[in-house]
C-alpha cells in the first residue's frame, strides 16, 4: 500500500475486500482466508503470500 501509495478505501475499491477487514490484517487483528488473500494480490498486482510464485489467482 505505502509503495503504492493507496490508502484502505482505494485498497478495498480495487480488490473487493471491505476496507476494515484490509485494516483488521494490517493491524494483526485477524488472518485472510486463501480467497481474500486471491482478491488482494489480484487487485494490488502482488505477490502476498511466501513462497509464491507471482501475484494472485492467476485470473485477472
Amino acid at each position: 500500500m505505502a509503495r503504492q501509495g493507496l490508502g484502505l478505501r482505494r485498497v478495498a475499491s480495487l480488490t473487493g475486500v471491505n476496507r476494515q477487514a484490509v485494516a483488521n490484517l494490517l493491524a494483526g487483528g485477524s488472518w485472510p482466508d486463501v480467497a481474500t488473500l486471491s482478491r488482494l494480490e489480484d487487485g494490488l498486482g502482488v505477490g502476498l503470500y511466501p513462497g509464491g510464485k507471482g501475484p494472485g489467482s492467476g485470473h485477472c
